[in-house]
Order: C-alpha cells, then sequence, then structure tokens
C-alpha cells in the first residue's frame, strides 16, 4: 500500500472512531434512528463563510475504496450557510458519509479540514492523479448520534479543470463513470506573429461525475491552451480550445451529449442485424451466426427454426475462424454437453466429437445420469471451452449462441 492511500485509511479511521467517541458525549434531540450534524463554515483565515452549500453524501465503500453513492441526491441532508457560515443537517441516515461543499465538483470549493472538539482531521484530497474522493474525511454516522459545534474549514480548490456533462434535453449525468481527456497545447509563433506549428500533450483517465453531472480534474498544464474530450456509452463530445492563464483555473465548461439516444437505437438495430445476418466461412461452405437467447435449450430450439443447429467445432481451423469472426466479449453457447453413461461425445448435429479445445477447468466427467444436462459454451475472453452445469452462476450471462447450417 502507498504512502498515499495509508494517509487516506488512518484519516478514515480517524474520523469513524471519532463519530463514536462523539456519540457518547452529544445531546439526544431525537427519537427516532436519524442523525445530525450541525456547526459553521470558515475560510483558511477563519472568516465566515455565507451562502455556501452543503451536503451528506452516503457512500458505498468496498476495501476502503468509495465504489459510488448509496442513495439518490434528492434523499440528502442539504443545508446552505447563514451569514454567519452556520449550518445545520437532520434526518442523516446512520451510514457512512461524505460531507461535501455542493456541487462537488461544481463549486470552486474544496473542504480542506473538519474539526470535532479538540481533534482536526485534514483531507489529503486534490491529488494530481488520484481519484477525485480520494484523501477526503469520511464520518461513520451511528444511530441518533448528533455532532455538534463541527467547524468545516474550506479552500478554493486548487488548480483545475471543472464542467458539467448534460444530456440532449439538459439533464445532467448524475454519478456516471465518463472517459475524460484534458488536452494542452502551446502555440509557437516567429518574429512575424505568424503560427509555426505547437506542441502539447494529454491526461485521460475514467472520471465519475457528481450528483449534478460535474467532473474535475487537477491535471491540468502549465502550456496556455486547453480542450476537454468526454466520451460516454460511445458519443464523444469535446470543448473548442480555450485560454487557460498560468496559475489559475479553468470552470463551468458545459459538454452536452448530443444524440445518445438516436445512437443508442442505431446500435440495437445494428445488432439486430448483424444477428439477422449469416456470415459464411469459405473453408467449408458452412454458414453460421449468433444469436441472443435465454438458456442453453432456448438457443437449441431457435437453432432448429431456422433448419440450423448449435455449432460444431470439428478441427482447429473452424475453432480458429469462429474467435477472429465472433470476437466480441461474449458467452456463447455451442452444440455440446457431455453423453449419458455408456454413449460416446457427439455434437448435437450428430457429428463425432474429433477436436476439442477445453478451457483450464478441462474435460468435464462423460458419465452423467440421462437427467443431468451440462452444456458447453465458449470463454468470453479465450473462447476456450467451458462446461456451465445448472449450479453454476456464469450460466445466467450466458446469453448468446454461435448457429450453423449448411450453406448447399
Amino acid at each position: 500500500m502507498n504512502q498515499f492511500h495509508c494517509r487516506e485509511s488512518l484519516i478514515t479511521i480517524l474520523v469513524i472512531s471519532l463519530s463514536l467517541i462523539l456519540a457518547s458525549t452529544t445531546i439526544i434531540n431525537a427519537q427516532n434512528n436519524s442523525s445530525s450534524i450541525s456547526g459553521r463554515v470558515i475560510d483558511k483565515d477563519g472568516k465566515p463563510i455565507p451562502d455556501l452549500k452543503l451536503a451528506v453524501k452516503p457512500v458505498k465503500i468496498s476495501r476502503g475504496m468509495e465504489m459510488g453513492v448509496l442513495s439518490p441526491v434528492s434523499s440528502w441532508s442539504i443545508a446552505v450557510t447563514d451569514k454567519d457560515g452556520q449550518f445545520r443537517m437532520d434526518n442523516i441516515d446512520p451510514v457512512t458519509s461524505r460531507l461535501i461543499v455542493y456541487p462537488e465538483h461544481g463549486s470552486g470549493y474544496g473542504i480542506k479540514s473538519i474539526k470535532f472538539g479538540d481533534i482536526t482531521v485534514v483531507s489529503t484530497a486534490f491529488k494530481r492523479d488520484a481519484p477525485t474522493w480520494s484523501g477526503k474525511p469520511r464520518i461513520k454516522f451511528a444511530p441518533d448520534e448528533h455532532l455538534e459545534n463541527v467547524v468545516v474549514r474550506v479552500i478554493k480548490q486548487p488548480r483545475h479543470i471543472s464542467g458539467q456533462v448534460l444530456l440532449e434535453d439538459g439533464t445532467p449525468l448524475r454519478n456516471t463513470e465518463i472517459y475524460l481527456t484534458i488536452k494542452h497545447r502551446r502555440i509557437d509563433r516567429d518574429l512575424f506573429f505568424f503560427s509555426s506549428g505547437g506542441s502539447g500533450g494529454s491526461s485521460s483517465r475514467d472520471v465519475i461525475t457528481d450528483a449534478e453531472g460535474y467532473f474535475v480534474s487537477y491535471t491540468i498544464e502549465d502550456d496556455p491552451e486547453g480542450s476537454v474530450v468526454v466520451k460516454y456509452d460511445g458519443i464523444t463530445v469535446k470543448t473548442k480550445w480555450f485560454k487557460v492563464k498560468k496559475g489559475q483555473s479553468k470552470e463551468n465548461l458545459i459538454l452536452r451529449l448530443r444524440g445518445l439516444e438516436e445512437h443508442r437505437i442505431n446500435r440495437t438495430e445494428r445488432v439486430r442485424a448483424q444477428q439477422a445476418m449469416w456470415i459464411a466461412n469459405p473453408d467449408n461452405n458452412h454458414a453460421y451466426k449468433q444469436i441472443a437467447c435465454k438458456s442453453w435449450e432456448d438457443a437449441k430450439e431457435k437453432a432448429e427454426e431456422e433448419n440450423a443447429y448449435l455449432v460444431a467445432i470439428n478441427d482447429e481451423a473452424e475453432q480458429k475462424w469462429i474467435e477472429s469472426t465472433f470476437n466480441e466479449r461474449k458467452f456463447y453457447w455451442i452444440g455440446l454437453h457431455p453423453p449419458t453413461t455408456g454413449n460416446t461425445w457427439k455434437w448435437i448435429s450428430g457429428e463425432p466429437l474429433t477436436y476439442t479445445n477445453w478451457g483450464a477447468s478441462g474435460k468435464p466427467d462423460n458419465q452423467l445420469d440421462s437427467s443431468k444436462e451440462i452444456p458447453i459454451a465458449l470463454i468470453f475472453s479465450t473462447k476456450k471451452w467451458m462446461a456451465i452445469d445448472s449450479t453454476n452462476p456464469m450460466k445466467q450471462i450466458v446469453r448468446h449462441a454461435i448457429l450453423e447450417k449448411d450453406i448447399y
């Protein structure tokens, strides 16, 4: 574990432990299981920050990492500071949460520290290449826990680029993973002020938008021009090149995902067309296609309706052709399952089993009762063969099959 994650783990442990300590000293004001937090917000010089919106964001935690939100924003506790920076939030669910400035990535402010009594927990966030949740203190609220006189110190977020991703109708793309690229360039000009080329680069990674569709990146260079590219579900949108003054941030960018629904419809139609299309293998004069199905039995019935059969793979050349033709990362049912006791292996087309391509689990036991059926599938990544019986959890995700028929 690196030093960065060690610090974050210590912060989480400290805050969780602290909340348990404070639970025994705070005054219980409510009679239900909801909790509350109150206090004031100040800047780096100790001056109160009025009209700042705060929220308690319930989060999912797995192995110390934040995996997303636990509930929609409509159920969060939200408050606005008064002229003295005071705030109070009630009806907080007793779960692990983060106190955030709202919207989290669109306000321009970040929480630097949270003071509980005599203990101050300092954020180690705003790292250049770290996830945007890393290093931010989390609070484990206990039932009927009421934290009072909490002092929240905020700072202007370090140099960054931020913006909001919207759907075509203006709805924010909330709490969604996008692929974000920050481009930068420096335009070189000659003595006559004509452009003479330039230099630059880019950095990309997955980023999760906040509850209002905002994103933030602290990966920003000193080059004077920048651009942002967002990719989501097959749609790419980018900003024009904009000026970035040295040492300053670029905020309030708007990226609208136009044509997303049309793209999804077209993609569905392409998949349907692909599933309806037979592809000829010139080496054996057979035709193949993939279909969607609910189970191995369903695939077998659909094959029979088309006067075809679930694919029978008779040699290495046919296996390699299938791998290159149906190269999507999917599981596919094929026309094979272990025979009953006393019978030999053969494909449901009637052809004998003359070639095998078993995966790591190997060939299944072929001494089976007639009531037990274990169909075979191609593994999604390697296209090796794998037996998947009724108790195998992967049976639920095998939703495609490959059919085969003679051309002539």
